[in-house]
């Protein structure tokens, strides 16, 4: 491996660990809400009602042929992985307060803690 391509992966390492360090960091000051990434829970509320809705007769956001499967519960899931899906996410705070939050800035969290979805 060449020295440029040693210092550019460093680099990027750099900027994926100041990004954990940032995102942790809104965490303490309580601008961003635990937990950072879309729980199991989360994920099957809005899979269970984006499936329902495909069931009921609503077009879906991808096209089913190219998935090789109609079931909407595969299609929601796909969707749901593709970010594109207009869900908020309401959580509710020890505190009481309720915090609101768009699927996809959520998934975009997930995606930079590395979970899996």
């Amino acid at each position: 491996m060449s020295s440029s391509n040693q210092a550019s992966n460093s680099i990027l390492k750099e900027d994926t660990l100041a990004s954990i360090l940032n995102t942790i960091s809104d965490l303490i000051k309580g601008k961003l809400t635990y937990p950072p990434r879309i729980t199991k829970y989360e994920l099957a509320r809005i899979v269970a009602a984006r499936a329902k809705q495909l069931a009921m007769g609503a077009q879906p956001l991808i096209n089913p042929q190219e998935l090789g499967t109609f079931d909407p519960i595969d299609i929601a899931m796909e969707e749901v992985r593709r970010g594109l899906l207009p869900f908020i996410i309401v959580r509710t705070l020890p505190n009481g307060k309720h915090v609101r939050i768009k699927l996809k800035d959520l998934l975009n969290l997930s995606r930079e803690f590395d979970v899996k979805i």
